[in-house]
């Protein structure tokens, strides 16, 4: 009977131990999944570098696993420039947007590009001190930007009232470009 009850306890404890194993192995699989872009994201990342003329991120490495192309930590050298694209990963599926770009003092010498409305989640746009030229494109109007930097460019033309109809915007520094004209009311505060 002994044997018995021994057998009983063997197998059952092999059951709930082949149990928790299947369990972390799922959980291992379901963290493996997650954190991935949104597809359509990783592609207007791309259209984006090419805009803009940014040529050292690594579009065969997800932005969002913080691998080292897609983050350059900043030095007491250099403290202003930065070149970082932050992800938010707690959305339902593991999908992860994202939601801020700093591209500061990079050196770009492109444009500003249209490809940003293709990033619904961005929050944050800073592309400071680059040689960026032409204007704010018209369909930044239909971002949900909060906090946006494009100073220390070569833009041209008239400051965008469209600018206006970004209603999350926050803060907007458009300083030191070559824009004439003035400041349209519905960006003064």
């Amino acid at each position: 009977m002994a044997a018995a009850v021994s057998d009983i306890l063997r197998m059952t404890f092999s059951l709930l131990l082949l149990m928790l194993l299947t369990l972390c192995m799922k959980s291992i699989k379901l963290e493996a999944q997650a954190g991935l872009l949104a597809s359509d994201e990783a592609e207007a990342l791309r259209e984006i570098a090419t805009q803009v003329g940014k040529m050292d991120w690594n579009n065969k490495v997800d932005p969002c696993s913080n691998e080292t192309s897609w983050v350059t930590p900043t030095s007491s050298q250099r403290p202003m420039f930065d070149n970082k694209v932050v992800c938010n990963c707690s959305f339902p599926g593991g999908v992860c947007h994202i939601v801020a770009i700093f591209l500061k003092g990079q050196d770009l010498a492109g444009s500003l590009p249209k490809s940003i409305v293709k990033l619904p989640y961005l929050k944050n746009l800073d592309l400071w001190a680059n040689y960026l030229s032409g204007t704010i494109p018209r369909e930044w109007a239909n971002t949900k930007l909060e906090i946006l930097s494009v100073a220390v460019n070569r833009l041209t033309g008239p400051i965008p009232s469209y600018l206006g109809n970004i209603t999350t915007l926050r803060y907007l520094n458009i300083q030191n470009n070559m824009f004439s004209g003035t400041v349209p009311l519905n960006l003064e505060t």
